[in-house]
């Protein structure tokens, strides 16, 4: 047997310290995980590490066609989310789309409609007073949203609504900037190496599904409520029933012409809905007052906004918005509306409430008014908490 020089056996051990503290490490858990199959297409990607990442302020995220090596989305991070100050109701509509699309019943815009790769929704940024775009529920004039957001150790990268679809294969690819961990443990991810395949259009619901399942984890019909509510008909006849499982579901929710829906969470406290959305980061739009086919109310402000939506029940789950100001963590409009076993967390505003709405052993907990009404909220064995009101 050779025996190594300690000189020799220094050099080794120095070597592998380095390559230790040196080597790139992607994530400790990506999801989906490289080569998944069977992934929902409005699927949120998440990067789980050992310590807390931070988001970066460059970089850009691609997600390609696998097939063609097509770029099927793009979120850039020099690109802020949106405004931090109320915006000039002058200037705001040149932050959102700079083209806005007919909205009918027959065919509701999305993001897929738009110029595909763009970090905007089809706005493509000219100045740095530009905002991240998308469009959720088929509203044209855009939300602000945040591409990634943290949770613990978790980084979820939400690219566009509606770009990726059935019976694809994707792949990501990361710059190194978009993330910050600690010990530069993240150099970003290369093109081909963390790819998946979306389920067949086969295994997708039926056109005419009554019951449809939502599950962060991707064990159901879908992995985000906006997903789901988008795949109900505007104005459905038949009631349809979405059963929400445990889970965060990081989102904004914008449901307009949704009726005869019921959204049944898992359990009360541990199926929520939450974003960080006020009136300064998506305020209303400039045309509210002039064009009636933006809805009723057409505010982007709330977590959760249910707009021009009759026969609505929610039944068991959490809608929060954790940015204080003007900010609902729901906003509903409509006829004949439920609440049951609901707690809503909000801030001024907790619960915007308009048309007639019955409200049952459920809970509003906010700041300033609490509760905005337009029209009869009838409340049973409900618990309103009204704290100090924050400033924004």
């Amino acid at each position: 047997m050779n025996k190594v020089s300690p000189s020799k056996e220094i050099l080794v051990r120095a070597a592998i310290i380095l390559f230790a503290v040196t080597a790139p490490v992607v994530a400790q858990v990506l999801f989906p995980s490289d080569k998944a199959t069977m992934v929902n297409p409005d699927v949120q990607l998440k990067l789980t590490f050992k310590e807390t990442p931070t988001i970066g302020k460059l970089g850009k995220i691609r997600i390609y066609d696998a097939a063609d090596d097509r770029l099927a989305d793009t979120l850039d991070l020099s690109i802020p989310p949106g405004p931090t100050k109320p915006v000039d109701p002058a200037i705001r509509a040149k932050n959102y789309l700079s083209f806005r699309y007919p909205y009918n019943r027959t065919s509701r815009p999305t993001n897929s409609n738009t110029k595909a790769g763009t970090p905007s929704a089809g706005a493509t940024p000219t100045s740095s007073t530009d905002y991240q775009l998308t469009i959720i529920g088929g509203f044209t004039d855009g939300f602000h949203f945040y591409p990634i957001t943290v949770n613990g150790n978790t980084a979820t990268i939400h690219p566009h609504h509606d770009l990726l679809e059935y019976g694809k294969s994707y792949y990501v690819v990361i710059d190194p900037e978009v993330l910050n961990v600690p010990n530069n443990a993240f150099t970003g991810i290369p093109a081909k190496k963390w790819g998946f395949t979306t389920k067949p259009k086969s295994k997708a619901p039926r056109h005419n599904a009554t019951q449809l399942t939502v599950s962060a984890d991707g064990a159901g019909d879908f992995n985000t409520v906006q997903g789901a509510l988008d795949f109900v008909p505007d104005h459905s006849k038949k009631r349809v029933t979405i059963s929400v499982r445990d889970g965060l579901y990081e989102e904004i929710v914008y449901a307009r012409s949704k009726d005869n829906v019921t959204l049944v969470g898992e359990s009360q406290d541990k199926t929520i809905v939450r974003y960080a959305n006020n009136e300064v980061f998506n305020p209303h739009p400039a045309n509210i007052r002039t064009n009636p086919e933006k809805g009723t109310f057409p505010s982007r402000r709330a977590a959760v906004a249910i707009d021009n939506c009759d026969d609505i029940h929610v039944i068991n789950m959490t809608l929060q918005t954790t940015a204080p100001g003007q900010s609902e963590g729901l906003l509903i409009t409509g006829d004949r509306n439920i609440l049951s076993h609901v707690t809503v967390i909000g801030f001024g505003d907790a619960l915007q409430a308009n048309g007639r709405i019955y409200m049952v052993d459920s809970t509003i907990n906010g700041s300033g008014d609490t509760i905005l009404g337009r029209g009869a909220l009838f409340c049973e064995r409900c618990t309103i908490k009204s704290r100090l009101a924050a400033v924004a």
